[in-house]
């Protein structure tokens, strides 16, 4: 996407955005008539399978069976809408009352659907406190962030079935406790049908990957725009859990890896993903090796249609994905991908078998887990130099075993070039490893952070975080750094939409600001109702990520405070014009900067109003307020 300039016109722009608004459309199963599409047209066209069987097949009930899930109720061609799965849910705590509880989260998403998560524990309290008393590991998992990538969910069914009323996996109840989300973006899921999703095999029917304001959810983490995602940041802030999984579905390529998955690289914790990466990974992978699955890190190709160009990670990515949100806040997690070109059986079982690996795992490992906690969570209340952002590491890059498959190229009449297709032969490349580990923007650690009581919806939203804050009740006089934005630009969209980025400016409902940020010293006098936000507290760095005026993920960035971002008085040239020859005639050293900068900068040169403007800006009447990021820095 090209970055255009912005100045004086992000109110046009703003008003562009909204004129190219998505308006809201019927989300019931049935909304789409197929029958005015080609019989091809509704068919997805899918690499051919690699051949599979193995152990964790055994963990699949007969249909016929009276606790089989609705997924294995119809031999996994089905996957329940949210309204069956907490149907299902519920039966299962019905029959066990005891160990399973189900609780709604505090905010009902767009469409007014409660918020349900599943608290599973052999604790009689099964409050935070309760779990806590238990000594046991707490594991939080979420599914259904992508509705269409359902494998978590009904994975977890399963799971929470044998773990209770069948008994199969009782064991892990007496190691364990679970929170489970079945589905985070509830509304997206409801909207059920064929065509949700073309590039997965199966299920059947699925939800739809955007919630109802059409909200990527896996973006949402640091602007908590969604209710959905608020409800995740209260539980984690609230349960404090040992553990976070948020289970996906890949697409991409074709390769051999049926279940990868991966934590946060060198990241913000990076004692626990050491802990991970040593302890948990090689037992997790032999486990699913040994039921048949081929494992993985999680894999982003560098090119899609050229698997030798190699692959990255998702490490050290931004906080408003899942895993890196977890991360920031000191709790170890996993974004777990489960190939979408797979039979989903083969997903779903994949899944299971990963549960199940995890858990015993870090049931019997839970004291060196705690202690990479408690490294994590010192680092990152007392690190003085913060990583926000990392890049690759220059170099060349390791060399990795990738078990892809035999790709051909064939030239195309669809889009005159050539295309790459996939076949079912196993093929194994040697490609490169391209992880972001190294720091890219780093920033000193401030004391603290002033934001005033007219931003309620960035107060709001930090608080939904849990980060600490005092509340000031009278007029409080501070010394501060605040910062112009020089050089404002619309924000480059982390995923434009290749056919509108070049239109429209936005990314998930916001207009992105990029621009330099220009330090000042000011005294300012806060209303009461401000709040002051000191950095020595464990989400110390997560208030950086989000209050830091260079922070990808900033409020800034995200567009919250876009109104400071224009000035509010402009001279008229009747009045700029005579002073200007005033202020030259007074000022010889000013006139020689203003010829100067004609010599150098011809645009300048032949922009009147720029000229006027340049002489505005040298006079007592500019708005001392204009282009300011009114947030205040305690260094």
């Amino acid at each position: 996407m090209s970055r255009l300039p912005v100045s004086l016109s992000l109110t046009t722009l703003a008003a562009l955005f909204a004129s190219h608004a998505v308006f809201a459309v019927p989300t019931g199963p049935d909304y789409i008539d197929d029958s005015q599409f080609l019989t091809a047209a509704k068919t997805r066209v899918l690499p051919p399978d690699i051949p599979w069987q193995g152990k964790s097949l055994a963990f699949a009930v007969q249909p016929g069976d009276a606790w089989a899930t609705p997924l294995e109720a119809s031999n996994f061609t089905r996957t329940p809408r949210y309204t069956d799965t907490v149907a299902y849910l519920e039966r299962l705590a019905r029959a066990k009352p005891g160990l399973i509880e189900l609780v709604n989260l505090p905010e009902k998403t767009d469409e007014g659907r409660p918020f349900v998560m599943a608290v599973v524990s052999t604790s009689a309290d099964k409050s935070p406190a309760g779990l806590k008393k238990t000594g046991k590991p707490t594991i939080y998992i979420e599914a259904g962030i992508h509705p269409g990538e359902a494998n978590g969910k009904d994975a977890g069914l399963m799971m929470l079935r044998d773990m209770t009323v069948r008994g199969t996996q009782a064991g892990l109840l007496d190691k364990v406790n679970l929170l489970f989300v079945p589905t985070v973006n509830i509304d997206g899921d409801m909207r059920y049908g064929k065509y949700g999703r073309i590039n997965q095999h199966g299920p059947d029917e699925t939800g739809w990957r955007v919630n109802a304001r059409n909200l990527n959810l896996n973006r949402d983490f640091t602007k908590l725009d969604s209710p959905e995602i608020r409800n995740v940041a209260y539980a984690l802030d609230r349960y404090d859990p040992d553990f976070f999984i948020d289970t996906h579905s890949s697409d991409g390529i074709n390769y051999q890896y049926d279940v990868t998955y991966c934590n946060n690289g060198t990241g913000w914790s990076p004692a626990a993903n050491a802990w991970m990466d040593k302890v948990m990974t090689p037992k997790v992978f032999k486990t699913l090796e040994d039921y048949g699955h081929i494992p993985n890190v999680c894999i982003s190709m560098n090119d899609n249609e050229r698997p030798e160009k190699g692959y990255y990670p998702y490490y050290s990515d931004l906080a408003r994905f899942s895993n890196q949100y977890a991360d920031i806040r000191g709790i170890p997690g996993i974004l777990v991908e489960l190939h979408a070109i797979k039979p989903y059986k083969q997903q779903v079982l994949g899944n299971y078998t990963l549960y199940q690996s995890l858990f015993e795992t870090i049931a019997a490992n839970q004291d060196s887990l705690r202690r990479a906690i408690a490294e994590d969570r010192a680092r990152l209340k007392g690190q003085q130099q913060v990583t926000l952002t990392w890049k690759e590491a220059a170099g060349k890059p390791q060399l990795v075993d990738f078990k892809g498959v035999v790709a051909q190229q064939v030239k195309s009449p669809i889009t005159g070039d050539t295309v790459t297709l996939w076949t079912n032969q196993p093929k194994t490349y040697r490609v490169p490893l391209t992880p972001l580990t190294e720091p890219d923007l780093v920033v000193s650690r401030p004391k603290g952070y002033v934001v005033p009581v007219e931003y309620r919806d960035v107060i709001a939203r930090l608080k939904a975080h849990g980060i600490a804050m005092t509340t000031f009740d009278k007029p409080t006089t501070l010394d501060v750094t605040v910062y112009r934005i020089d050089d404002i630009k619309l924000g480059t969209p982390f995923e434009p939409d290749r056919e509108l980025a070049d239109k429209i400016p936005g990314y998930e409902g916001r207009l992105l600001i990029d621009g330099k940020p220009v330090a000042q010293q000011r005294r300012v006098t806060y209303a009461p109702g401000s709040v002051r936000i000191d950095t020595d507290q464990r989400l110390g760095v997560l208030a950086m990520d989000l209050l830091e005026p260079a922070s990808p993920d900033s409020f800034l960035h995200w567009g919250f405070f876009n109104a400071t971002l224009t000035s509010a008085e402009a001279p008229e040239t009747y009045v700029m014009e005579p002073m200007a020859r005033k202020m030259l005639a007074e000022s010889p050293a000013l006139k020689r900067e203003f010829e100067a900068k004609l010599k150098r900068d011809p645009a300048f040169a032949k922009d009147r109003n720029a000229r006027l403007n340049w002489f505005y800006e040298r006079t007592p009447f500019v708005d001392t307020n204009r282009f300011l990021y009114p947030v205040g820095t305690l260094k």
